[in-house]
C-alpha cells in the first residue's frame, strides 16, 4: 500500500488547517532520524487503511524522492467524530526484529460450535516479534477439536509458528468453546431446582423418622 506524502509544519493552527483541508497529518520515525512531520490526503489513506484491517500490511510511505517501508505504531481517534485525526508511521528494514499486533483468525469448525456451544474471543490480536519478511497478515488458530467448555491458551501455541515469537502470556486464553448465557442460565435454574429438590426430600425424610422416633416413644 502507497502513500504519498509531504513535509508538513508543526504546530496546533498548522495541524488545524491541514485537517480543514482534507489533509491528515502524520509523524514517520526512522532509523536514520529522530521523526518527520508529513500529511497526506485523508481520503486517499483512510480507503487504503480499511483495506488493511483485519489483516497486517507494510505502508510504503513516499516523502520527495524517497520511500520508506512502514508499519503503522499508532492510530489516533476522535472520540465524538471517530475520525482519525493523527498516524504514528515506523520505518521498518531487513534484518530488523519488529515488535507488532496481527489479527487472529480463526479456522476449523468446532464441535462445541455444532452441540450448540458458541466461540468466545478473549483476543482478537496477538503481540508477536518476527523479521519483516516472515511478517504474517495474521495468525490462523484451528478450532476443529474444541468441545464446550474446551479452550486455546498461548502456551499451546508458543512454538507452533516458525520465525515468529508469541510475546503474550503463557496463561492467557486466546478461544474458549461456551455456552450460550440462556443456556447457562438454563443449567444453572436446573441445577438449583435439583438442589431444592434434594433439600426438600431431606426435610421429607427428616419428619417421617421423627415421627416413627415419636411413635416408638409412646409404644415403650
Amino acid at each position: 500500500m502507497k502513500i504519498k506524502s509531504e513535509i508538513r509544519e508543526v504546530g496546533k493552527k498548522a495541524t488545524k488547517e491541514l485537517r480543514e483541508n482534507g489533509k491528515l497529518p502524520a509523524i514517520l520515525y526512522g532509523r536514520k532520524f529522530d521523526s518527520m512531520p508529513i500529511s497526506f490526503d485523508y481520503k486517499e489513506f483512510y480507503h487504503l487503511y480499511r483495506e488493511s484491517i483485519g489483516q497486517q500490511n507494510f505502508f510504503f510511505v513516499k516523502v520527495k524522492s524517497k520511500e520508506y517501508r512502514t508499519l503503522i505504531k499508532e492510530v489516533q481517534i476522535d472520540p465524538v467524530s471517530r475520525r482519525i485525526v493523527h498516524i504514528d508511521f515506523q520505518e521498518i528494514y531487513a534484518g530488523q526484529k519488529i515488535d507488532v499486533e496481527i489479527p487472529i483468525k480463526i479456522i476449523g469448525d468446532a464441535p462445541g460450535v455444532l452441540e450448540g456451544g458458541i466461540i468466545d474471543m478473549n483476543l482478537r490480536e496477538i503481540q508477536i516479534k518476527c523479521l519483516p519478511k516472515d511478517l504474517p497478515e495474521s495468525l490462523e488458530i484451528d478450532v476443529s477439536k474444541l468441545e464446550i467448555g474446551d479452550s486455546i491458551h498461548i502456551e499451546e501455541l508458543s512454538g507452533k509458528f516458525s520465525n515468529i515469537e508469541i510475546l503474550e502470556e503463557m496463561g492467557e486464553t486466546v478461544v474458549s468453546i461456551i455456552l450460550p448465557k440462556v443456556e447457562e442460565e438454563k443449567v444453572e435454574e436446573e441445577l438449583e431446582e435439583v438442589g431444592e429438590e434434594a433439600a426438600e426430600e431431606g426435610e421429607e425424610k427428616a419428619e417421617e423418622t421423627e415421627k416413627e422416633d415419636e411413635k416408638e416413644e409412646k409404644q415403650k
